[in-house]
């Protein structure tokens, strides 16, 4: 878990591995580790859950840093997301397959790196933006991209150890 949430991390302070620094506003760092198990739930914080994911099975709360982080099941997906104790959803992380790739999404991703094979997909939803964030490899490569806005950019590559 300590590995996504750092690559989380790195996803979203939007360097790519170039060096280059990416055209966009850099959101603020999500912490997904670290969490106690908690049963308090507050009324406020279970009406807003239910409202954005009614379908969600599987819940497991904890505390953390004063919030509420829910792990839960929807849509054959893990899911995570962090609530203020006043309801407010802070961010929504999605974890999927290529399948779970809108066709456009896919489609930008694809057009650039046809060889690679899409190994994990993330959708991160935070302060009305939604990233996707793509896991690939071939045979020599590792390679993290996300795409906001129909926008591309190669976040990490790594190369394979022979």
């Amino acid at each position: 878990m300590n590995s996504i949430s750092i690559g989380l991390f790195s996803i979203l302070t939007g360097y790519s591995s170039f060096g280059q620094q990416a055209s966009f506003k850099e959101l603020p760092p999500i912490t997904i580790s670290a969490a106690t198990p908690t049963t308090i739930v507050t009324e406020k914080v279970n009406k807003m859950f239910n409202q954005h994911f009614k379908d969600a099975t599987t819940l497991r709360w904890y505390e953390l840093e004063k919030k509420l982080l829910v792990k839960f099941i929807m849509n054959n997906q893990e899911n995570r997301a962090l609530f203020t104790r006043t309801g407010e959803l802070v961010y929504h992380i999605s974890f999927g397959t290529e399948a779970h790739l809108p066709a456009d999404v896919r489609k930008a991703i694809k057009s650039t790196y046809y060889d690679q094979k899409i190994t994990r997909v993330y959708k991160v939803i935070q302060d009305d933006r939604t990233v996707w964030i793509a896991s690939m490899e071939d045979d020599k490569n590792h390679i993290m991209a996300r795409v906001e806005d129909y926008e591309l950019v190669e976040i990490q590559r790594m190369t394979k150890s022979q």
